[in-house]
């Protein structure tokens, strides 16, 4: 083909639009088309118009596409020259209904703006700050000019996204991550680039998921120092198994210029990466973290000389702000986190032989390594065709709460999947279970469920697919609800094609789904007794192994029960189905629940009446009912309906008491001295716990006549007796309660050890006798001997321990006064705990808030003081920022640096004292909480005043510490604390006197 002459070029870009009236304007349109490449002027990167998702159905035979074969929007004599790179095979769909990726970007931006430290933003003159320095003229008394630095923003920073196919799940991860670094006003300019892999394996940037116009990715390599790099990555994509972005790595970390990984990834699933991070101590080299060096944990052996760390960071607030922090030089030198080491010719990674041999093989491994999320994911999507489009909505529809993007990825790198693209999907990311996996996480799914999944399917295919093909999906959803549809079980696509313009997984997998669900009905219905026994076997198995797939199964079974005709069976049905709502409730608290248990005993109790016992039963569940929403109420705060619950729990269970057989008797007398207790403490009354106290020793007295002895009682009527002791006020009557208390809870111990599930419950008994020992007055030994068994019982206490632990620590503490032993059992019984306890556990947060006063309390060398600091950062982030303890706990994290800079003399532990005490002022709920914040504050400004002879400010830091002082005075005396009132004032007027002098 000949080139268009000059001339036909001209009357081209006339007709575009374009201005051709002088020979700039010309040479401009002729260099920019050169350097723009093909066009882009379509909707989406892909090529696609906005909106659609990436399903559609493929053009019949033998018709020509519609689409031209030119760019869209160019003249047709003008051709541009192709990429380098061919896009990848499976291009990711855009417009996903993706769920939220990076909850609370406030918050991460807040995390992030620690980088306006770093050198690039130093600052080049001063100005002065009028408001700031009249706020503290009035704060402090003293008149002195507040200068401000105006910062010059030299830094860039280049995001690497990575664009491997099982990265599109966190698309909204990156834009996110976008907007967040351009809002921080730390860089002069974020550049965003897509990582791809070119056809000889090489890593090549480009703008879009597409790949078009790529450049070489060293090109971002800056040599000056003055650029951040941050790449977004699983680690799980075919350049990191093939060493080719570990190499990239190399050469951006040999630069001055700081380089870190995000990884979106839970941190449980890192080490089966390709990038494979490991934990350890990152060391800042120089006063920026330019450059680093890596102590890996647990290392032996000598590393490559010319190996780089990388550190490798979580997407959450708390470690962004850490890196942030180390990397501008404005937090400590040595950091704990984790880095990957990358080497200039890191080699590929070693495929060994195929690890699942069997379809069980690959769920038992999935199965052992995912969260719980993901293997409910899992099962969900066995019922639907495996498109990411499909995939993510199914994710958004079944799990309401945000759960981000991490289950799908977990789904994804699971060993489950792999990519198939069937007839009809050409270009489209689509994948499949490997084979017999689909069939096993069907087995655990509920028919309700697959109902659901395969009713999204059916609206997909209504909203995505033109004309009116065959929704195979919904027929399919029909007929597994009941209704009338034509019958799929025995559908099988003869061929792989598409039907009718759908793609061929959605009729396959819904036919797929229905065979797994109708088989059953080929079986003899059982009658409603079997079906009872079958519901009461499941509830037995629950009860033994805590399986909530039986509970689950169970309450089907007893709901369909349940509508038959009334009579005796659907009584005892009712009943049953009431205590599994019941159970259910303690694992999905849904009030729901609590309704459709109260609606089954209603029917127990309703005509035909049912006999005296089954009445007695029926009060029992009511009374167990009103107590758990009695707790609910409480939890919400709501303590006057609280109140009213428990009365009618009362109530009811005095009323089963009357009516209930020997087997009913003990728990309701048990359950209703629980709802007396609970009522006493809200109305403060005494009576009503003498009142559960009388009901139990007579149930003491009587048991043995029917039944035998039990450790429910009298371990019930001790913790009872010991509440009573708690709050008299009248010594010699606590200690007469107290001993009472001794007696019965000993004789409890001696009944729980001859019962199946007494080491579970040892502990707290055992603690329970310890302060009953206590506040009787035994010997201080006997108390010891108590807690020291309960230590060691604690290893056998079911659920989660922290809680026990704390609580044996604190009594530990309290004997230390009187035997100072006690306060080395009371901290290593902490630390056990601490390094046991879940993550999840809520009692983790105080027991490290206490252990880490316990070592500041007791800090001699910079050693204990700095695993102060540690446990209580380990506090702080346990904590949720909207908790009242949030704030204390702060202020003991900047007490403990404080104390590490008096033995260290590292100015930074000061600056990040003050940041921390700052926080906590700000957040504290209570005056007194706010007073001791700005007391320590002070304190930490003296101590930089004092560094500030060096650096010509210490004046500002001693006028700053004054007015923190002041207003720990006044915060004191608001909060009617006068003795620390007078401590703050005190050292307010010791400042102000060496000011003016």
């Amino acid at each position: 083909m000949t080139e268009p002459s000059l001339a036909e070029l001209i009357a081209l870009l006339r007709q575009g639009g374009l201005r051709t009236d002088d020979a700039q304007s010309l040479a401009d349109a002729v260099w920019l088309a050169r350097q723009m490449g093909p066009s882009t002027r379509t909707a989406s990167p892909e090529g696609r118009p906005a909106g659609d998702t990436g399903l559609r159905p493929a053009a019949p035979a033998g018709r020509r596409s519609a689409e031209p074969a030119d760019p869209e929007g160019l003249p047709p004599g003008l051709r541009l020259p192709l990429p380098a790179v061919d896009p990848p095979r499976h291009v990711p769909p855009t417009a996903v209904p993706a769920p939220s990726s990076l909850p609370g970007l406030l918050t991460l931006q807040r995390a992030l703006r620690q980088l306006q430290r770093h050198r690039g933003g130093a600052p080049s003159r001063f100005v002065l700050d009028e408001r700031a320095t009249a706020e503290r003229s009035a704060r402090t008394g003293l008149t002195v000019p507040v200068l401000t630095p105006v910062t010059r923003r030299t830094m860039s920073l280049h995001l690497l996204v990575d664009s491997s196919s099982s990265m599109v799940v966190w698309e909204q991860v990156a834009e996110q991550m976008l907007q967040v670094l351009g809002r921080i006003g730390v860089f002069r300019d974020v550049r965003l680039h897509r990582l791809h892999e070119s056809p000889d394996g090489r890593p090549v940037l480009a703008s879009g998921r597409s790949g078009d116009r790529p450049r070489p990715a060293e090109d971002i390599v800056d040599p000056t120092g003055r650029q951040f790099t941050l790449v977004i990555t699983d680690g799980a994509g075919p350049l990191w198994r093939s060493g080719a972005a570990q190499r990239l790595l190399h050469r951006l970390a040999a630069q001055s210029a700081p380089v870190a990984v995000l990884q979106p990834l839970p941190q449980r699933l890192w080490p089966r990466t390709a990038l494979a991070p490991r934990p350890g101590e990152l060391r800042r080299l120089g006063p920026e973290g330019g450059r680093c060096d890596f102590v890996p944990e647990g290392s032996s052996g000598a590393a490559r000389e010319d190996g780089l760390p990388v550190p490798v960071l979580p997407l959450s607030p708390q470690a962004l702000e850490r890196w942030a922090r180390w990397v501008s030089g404005a937090g400590p030198r040595e950091v704990r986190g984790a880095a990957a080491l990358v080497l200039p010719d890191h080699q590929a990674a070693e495929h060994g032989p195929e690890r699942f041999p069997t379809a069980q093989d690959r769920v038992t491994r999935f199965r052992s390594d995912a969260s719980p999320t993901a293997q409910r994911l899992a099962a969900y999507l066995a019922a639907a065709p495996l498109a990411l489009p499909v995939m993510l909505g199914v994710q958004h529809m079944m799990f309401r709460s945000a759960t981000g993007p991490s289950p799908l990825a977990e789904v994804l790198l699971g060993g489950l999947l792999s990519h198939a693209n069937p007839a009809g999907t050409e270009g489209e990311t689509w994948y499949d279970f490997a084979p017999g996996v689909r069939e096993l996480l069907l087995e655990r799914l509920a028919k309700d469920e697959a109902v659901l999944v395969l009713k999204f399917c059916s609206a997909y295919v209504e909203r995505h697919f033109e004309g009116d093909p065959p929704n195979f999906t919904a027929m399919a959803a029909a007929q597994l609800s009941g209704t009338d549809a034509p019958p799929l079980a025995d559908f099988r696509p003869s061929a792989p094609g598409p039907t009718a313009g759908v793609p061929a997984p959605f009729a396959a997998v819904a036919a797929e789904v229905v065979r797994r669900f109708t088989t059953d009905r080929r079986r003899a219905v059982p009658v409603p007794d079997e079906q009872l026994a079958a519901a009461r076997e499941l509830l037995a198995r629950y009860a033994r192994e805590q399986d909530g797939r039986a509970l689950w199964t169970a309450i089907q079974k007893l709901r369909v029960i349940v509508t038959g005709p009334p009579g005796p069976l659907v009584s005892e049905a009712n009943l049953e189905l009431a205590e599994a709502l019941l159970a259910l409730h303690r694992w999905n608290p849904d009030p729901a629940l609590l309704d459709e248990a109260d609606e089954a005993v209603d029917r127990t109790l309703g005509p035909p009446a049912p006999a005296g016992s089954t009445v007695g039963r029926a009060r029992l569940v009511r009374g167990r009912l009103r107590m758990t929403q009695a707790r609910d109420r409480r939890e919400a705060g709501d303590l006057r309906r609280a109140e009213d619950l428990l009365d009618s729990a009362s109530v009811e269970l005095d009323g089963a008491t009357r009516l209930a057989d020997e087997d009913t008797l003990l728990g309701a007398v048990l359950e209703r001295a629980r709802a007396l207790e609970q009522l006493a403490e809200i109305r403060d009354s005494a009576l009503l716990l003498r009142e559960a106290a009388g009901s139990l020793r007579t149930l003491a007295r009587v048991q043995p006549l029917w039944a035998r002895r039990s450790a429910d009682v009298p371990l019930q009527l001790g913790r009872v007796l010991l509440t009573i002791a708690r709050t008299t006020t009248d010594g010699k009557e606590a200690r007469e309660f107290a001993v009472e208390a001794v007696e019965e809870l000993a004789a409890a111990r001696e009944l729980l050890g001859a019962e199946p599930d007494g080491p579970s419950r040892t502990a707290g008994l055992l603690l329970d006798l310890a302060e009953a020992q206590e506040r009787a007055g035994e010997d201080e030994e006997a108390v010891l001997l108590t807690l020291g068994e309960a230590e060691h019982a604690l290893e056998f206490a079911a659920g989660p321990r922290a809680c026990l632990a704390l609580r044996i620590a604190r009594m530990y503490r309290a004997l230390s006064a009187r035997r100072p032993a006690a306060y080395s059992f009371a901290c290593d019984v902490l630390a056990r705990a601490a390094s046991h306890a879940p993550a999840e556990d809520p009692a983790l947060a105080p027991l490290l808030a206490e252990r880490g006063e316990m070592l500041l309390d007791s800090a001699d060398t910079e050693e204990h003081v700095t695993a102060a600091v540690d446990v209580l950062r380990g506090a702080v982030r346990a904590t949720p920022e909207d908790r009242p303890e949030w704030a204390p706990r702060l202020i003991l994290l900047g007490r403990a640096l404080h104390a590490r800079f008096r033995r260290a003399r590292d100015r930074t532990d000061l600056l990040e004292a003050d940041r921390h005490l700052s926080r906590a002022v700000s957040a504290a709920y209570d005056r007194g909480v706010a007073a001791r914040g700005w007391y320590e504050r002070g304190r930490v400004q003296i101590e930089l005043g004092r560094l500030g002879e060096y650096t010509g400010r210490r004046a500002d830091h001693l006028h700053q510490a004054a007015g923190h002082l002041r207003r720990a005075a006044r915060e004191a005396r608001e909060a009617g604390d006068e003795l620390f009132a007078a401590e703050a004032r005190h050292a307010y007027d010791e400042l102000s006197r060496r000011l003016r002098s």
